[in-house]
């Protein structure tokens, strides 16, 4: 079964439960080390957020509103973002500590779709893309200290 998991995420994302399908997967990210434990960094209010691993030090680009989903992918809408911005490190609300387990969530309206709007009037894009070009993305983190959970920490409609 094709899955909308990012090119980016594919070495990072695991798919967790029984819903996932081509238009929607929810997963849990990890590193190439095998940890699921990250610093969370987040810059321009959430529209960029970068993972580092607590274990190996790897850092995963997670997600950014100029480079992924329909609207940085497929529209190259970057006009937006701040990129002078710093990355600000987010810590748990309820300990202050800043080690957390990630959950994704991300829609798409598949693959038939991507290749009716992109494909066939767009050269630069091929079928294989569409996993690039999804509609939403919603991250939740849950804090490995605490046990704290921020479902919807992120949340981004990208069309």
């Amino acid at each position: 079964m094709d899955l909308p998991i990012p090119t980016h995420l594919q070495p990072y994302f695991i798919p967790v439960g029984d819903k996932n399908s081509e238009y929607e997967v929810t997963g849990k990210i990890h590193c190439v080390c095998g940890n699921e434990k990250f610093e969370v960094w987040e810059s321009n209010e959430r529209c960029m957020i970068q993972l580092k691993c607590s274990q190996c030090g790897e850092e995963i680009l997670l997600f950014d509103a100029g480079k992924h989903g329909w609207n940085g992918f497929v529209c190259h809408e970057d006009w937006y973002m701040d990129r002078r911005m710093p990355y600000i490190k987010y810590n748990c609300p309820k300990c202050d500590k800043d080690s957390f387990g990630i959950l994704v969530y991300i829609s798409s309206q598949g693959k038939e779709d991507f290749i009716e709007e992109c494909v066939v009037f767009h050269d630069s894009f091929c079928a294989d893309d569409w996993v690039d070009g999804f509609e939403c993305i919603v991250v939740s983190l849950s804090c490995e200290n605490c046990n704290v959970t921020e479902e919807n920490w992120a949340v981004f409609e990208t069309m």
